[in-house]
């Protein structure tokens, strides 16, 4: 009987082992993939905030874009403001100047 015992102790803490390994495995591939994730948002952020244009000149100077609008063909201040704004959120289309809705 003594001999029965001892290679079941021995069976048991083998398994043991074997189970501590595996989970010791397990945690190792779960933090490896969240440092893959993380570097990965990292660098999506980085790339978002690289991205961002800094504003065009026609819109930082004293008379702001409309300005510029205004100046580029002296018929434009003869319309009417209804018109003129119209023609303006033309002007933001074609020159890139509108929020995108993305």
């Amino acid at each position: 009987m003594p001999e029965l015992t001892s290679s079941t102790g021995v069976i048991l803490l083998a398994a043991l082992l074997g189970v501590g390994l595996l989970g010791l495995l397990w945690v190792a591939g779960i933090s490896r993939t969240l440092l893959r994730i993380e570097r990965r948002l990292a660098e999506q952020s980085s790339s978002a905030r690289g991205a961002e244009l800094p504003p065009s000149s026609s819109e930082t100077s004293a008379g702001g874009a409309f300005e510029t609008f205004l100046s580029e063909d002296p018929a434009r201040r003869k319309l009417t403001k209804a018109e003129q704004f119209a023609e303006y959120r033309k002007w933001r289309q074609e020159n890139g100047l509108n929020w995108s809705n993305s």
